[in-house]
């Protein structure tokens, strides 16, 4: 199947995201899901380790976490289905200057709890999280679990030291669980402050 720039995506038609060790891609099927159409590569050549689609709030809005061995790791997105992609002059999601930490990669993408439209989430390596409220225009450090006492005991597992899953709780939107290669399971029962 030829390799195409763009899909188009009707309402009721499956969207699935795949990253890969050399780019992304999109597949665009419709209910009947037997043939699908393939978009990409997108970033070629580049790791893109999490891939999200956000429709809240009427957006179409698609993440790549994209990694370079070369430029580092930085978020990008597209609100056409891949037809165009951001590309951030400054990278978005950083640690904070004076933490002697920098961003190896972005392991996770999330979307916040149902009420918080405007939520999202990024897990990285090393292993942190990352919050933004503003629908991803601007994005913040969780000190809470950066500033947990055993930060210092989590040793790297066989892909890196990541935090690579993000669960936020159905029901309570200030219960979040994450996973963290090797470092555990954590849960947050006020938002991230603990």
């Amino acid at each position: 199947m030829p390799t195409a720039n763009q899909i188009n995506v009707n309402s009721g038609d499956t969207l699935l995201l795949v990253g890969t060790m050399k780019g992304a891609f999109l597949f665009r099927s419709d209910g009947a899901r037997d043939k699908w159409e393939e978009a990409g590569p997108y970033f070629p050549g580049r790791a893109v380790y999490s891939l999200a689609y956000d429709a809240r709030k009427g957006r179409r809005r698609l993440w790549a976490a994209v990694n370079s061995l070369h430029f580092g790791s930085f978020l990008s997105q597209s609100d056409d289905y891949g037809k165009t992609w951001s590309d951030p002059e400054t990278y978005n999601i950083k640690f904070p200057e004076g933490s002697e930490t920098s961003l190896k990669q972005i392991w996770q993408i999330a979307q916040g709890h149902p009420s918080e439209p405007d939520t999202l989430y990024c897990g990285v390596e090393p292993a942190a999280l990352f919050k933004s409220t503003d629908a991803g225009e601007t994005w913040a450090l969780e000190r809470g679990l950066f500033d947990h006492p055993h930060r210092t005991q989590w040793q790297p597992g066989g892909g890196g030291l990541c935090l690579h899953t993000i669960l936020p709780d159905p029901v309570n939107p200030e219960r979040l669980f994450v996973a963290i290669s090797t470092g555990g399971v954590y849960r947050t029962d006020d938002g991230g402050k603990n």
